[in-house]
């Protein structure tokens, strides 16, 4: 019965070193929003639906064309910009286009400190930082190109993170609070039965105290154990 209740004991003390959650991973959901683990996330699919779903950015000589969650045709029919079932990013250059990325090739990601778009299109990249700017209008800043790789800043109040999922308590916190309950129901109700049963008092009211003062010796035990046991000796050791 010991045993067992070492075993069970020490499982639990695992699982709550060892079992909680990652949030700072953004899971994708569609190709222009990700959710985090507690909730919050970026979701620029308001972009696609207002009234000017198209934006357009300038850079020199260049115009920048961005269609953010779907597919657009853009431009003029002559345009590569306009073929098939359109694209989401397309850049011009007097009378010469071309395909940034589509929609299909856009991915979103994120973690706690910064949040972008990223468009593999052929031997093209673009990098698209989403900047939080919940007083302004929506803007799409074109930076530069280098070596087939472009960046672009969207400044938007769609651009910062939202709560998109109501996910209540996460796994690890009812973990924790099942923990702490089942603890006091263990330590105070086994008390209580230890006192009025047996007429234990001090140190005896706590249940299988002799554990809990042998439990530092014994994880010092484990782990000695667990470096130690997959060591092979030697004739040359010996």
């Amino acid at each position: 019965m010991v045993a067992r209740d070492k075993i069970v004991l020490v499982c639990g003390l695992f699982l709550m070193c060892f079992c909680k959650q990652t949030y700072s991973e953004c899971r994708k959901l569609t190709a222009c929003s990700c959710v985090f683990a507690d909730g919050e996330g970026y979701d620029l699919s308001p972009l696609a639906n207002s009234n000017t779903s198209t934006l357009a950015g300038k850079r020199n000589n260049s115009t920048y064309y961005f269609h953010p969650c779907t597919n657009q045709k853009l431009l003029n029919q002559s345009s590569d910009c306009y073929k098939g079932s359109g694209v989401s990013l397309c850049v011009v250059n007097g009378n010469a286009s071309l395909v940034l990325g589509k929609v299909e090739e856009t991915t979103i990601v994120a973690d706690n400190s910064i949040a972008l778009l990223k468009l593999n299109h052929n031997n093209f990249t673009t990098l698209i930082n989403l900047k939080c700017c919940s007083s302004c209008g929506t803007e799409l800043l074109p930076l530069g190109e280098l070596d087939n790789q472009y960046s672009l800043t969207l400044r938007s109040p769609y651009a910062c993170k939202v709560l998109l999922e109501n996910k209540g308590l996460s796994t690890g916190s009812l973990l924790l609070i099942y923990f702490f309950v089942f603890s006091g129901i263990y330590f105070v109700g086994g008390a209580m039965a230890l006192k009025f049963l047996r007429g234990a008092t001090g140190w005896e009211m706590i249940p299988n105290h002799k554990f809990w003062m042998d439990l530092p010796s014994l994880i010092t035990e484990g782990i000695v154990f667990t470096f130690n046991c997959c060591r092979i000796d030697s004739y040359e050791r010996i």
